[in-house]
């Protein structure tokens, strides 16, 4: 079928299975699909603002690997929000959008019952740090292993550090996915947050608890405050790669991105935390 063709990421399987039909008519048909579509269509009436944010980000990418060539198909889609699904990704050929993971907050996320703190990240920043993500998994697609905290940090830094190269305009609060208040709670304690880190011999340890209260998502950590965004892990990553890579203006991105020694960034990064 020349629709087929047209669309082969969506419409992959047997069309002549009458249960993959039925399955595609059920999903197209089904009330949230079509208010999920209304919406996007009211957010998105042309695709221009996504359409810059890929330019964008593809000629930042191609600056940085020259040599590598990303897919030229992309396609936005509706994908009823699918929690399972990346947002956005690359298959083989094609870079997919789900743009209804892009409604700014609209009250829909709220009938859904996705929760509040999720649904703040839902604007056009995020679409540009999710793309930014995706891209840095496009280079690392190899499985690494898992370390202790302080290289579980260091290494979503370094990711964050690439989504930063990507799109150099987002805010700390986009690439991090806070609000501005909490922002300012993890500048302010930036200081007392690693101290506790330190004291209580944090950095170094494998235990899954401790990586749940500084690397799991949530509305905010609740070992410190209620003001204290989740992920003060990544925070404080971030900005031990921002120092190394400041300490070493002779590094390149590429470097950085294939660096294993996690452990010795952090070493050579001259790291020191606001007070």
């Amino acid at each position: 079928m020349a629709i087929q063709d047209q669309y082969e990421p969506f419409l992959a399987g047997d069309l002549d299975d009458p249960m993959a039909v039925r399955y595609l008519k059920g999903f197209a048909t089904d009330p949230l699909s079509v208010t999920l579509y209304q919406k996007v269509k009211q957010a998105f009436p042309d695709l221009s603002k996504v359409r810059d944010i890929v330019e964008e980000e593809y000629r930042r990418f191609n600056y940085y690997y020259p040599e590598v060539t990303l897919p030229k198909k992309v396609y936005t889609c509706v994908s009823g929000v699918d929690p399972y699904t990346p947002s956005v990704f690359f298959s083989e050929d094609d870079l997919v959008i789900s743009l209804d993971w892009y409604l700014d907050g609209d009250e829909v996320y709220d009938m859904m019952g996705m929760p509040q703190y999720r649904s703040q990240r839902t604007g056009l920043p995020t679409l540009a740090k999710d793309l930014g993500a995706a891209l840095c998994e496009y280079i690392n697609r190899d499985v690494r292993r898992q370390g202790n905290l302080l290289e579980e940090m260091v290494h979503v830094g370094i990711n964050d550090f690439f989504v930063e190269a990507m799109c150099p305009s987002i805010s700390d609060e986009a690439l991090l996915g806070y609000s501005s208040s909490q922002l300012q709670w993890a500048e302010d304690f930036e200081g007392d947050l690693w101290a506790d880190m330190v004291g209580n011999q944090y950095l170094y340890t494998s235990d899954l608890e401790v990586y749940r209260v500084f690397l799991a998502d949530g509305p905010f950590t609740n070992e410190y405050s209620h003001e204290a965004p989740a992920r003060l892990g990544e925070f404080i990553g971030l900005h031990i790669v921002r120092s190394y890579m400041e300490s070493h203006p002779e590094a390149t991105l590429p470097e950085l991105m294939v660096e294993n020694d996690l452990q010795g960034i952090f070493q050579d990064s001259k790291y020191k935390p606001r007070k």
